[in-house]
């Protein structure tokens, strides 16, 4: 009962529901949890969304729709159990089926170069 008084307050008030938005906002930044295919990328001499030159292969980096530029997140090869942690650089992808992008370096530590796609869940690595 109580949970359907409050959401009848916020619908009517305009000023709550933002508040209340928000700070779903910054209690959920730390619990994002996605599961879906990863693919790979590497054409060198590309620039990424933020205007940095992308470098493929010294580190593990990915692109993403929606998470933040420079959130690290933790990307979990379900076949094969396989885990590595790659920065937020880019957006992307933008295959309707795709989670997310990895570049050379993260996709060749997951290994999945050769299969080009694989199935995997992305995780927040909170900074503590």
């Amino acid at each position: 009962m109580f949970f359907v008084e409050f959401f009848q307050i916020l619908n009517e008030n305009k000023e709550m529901k933002g508040l209340f938005i928000a700070f779903y906002m910054l209690c959920c930044v730390h619990c994002f949890a996605e599961t879906g295919y990863a693919s790979w990328y590497g054409s060198e001499n590309r620039i990424s969304s933020t205007g940095k030159y992308l470098q493929h292969t010294k580190y593990p980096a990915a692109a993403h729709k929606t998470l933040p530029i420079g959130t690290r997140v933790k990307v979990i090869h379900l076949k094969t159990k396989k885990a590595i942690t790659a920065v937020i650089e880019d957006r992307g992808p933008y295959k309707k089926c795709r989670v997310i992008d990895l570049n050379i370096a993260a996709a060749k530590e997951l290994g999945i170069l050769k299969e080009g796609v694989a199935f995997v869940r992305i995780e927040r690595v909170v900074n503590r």
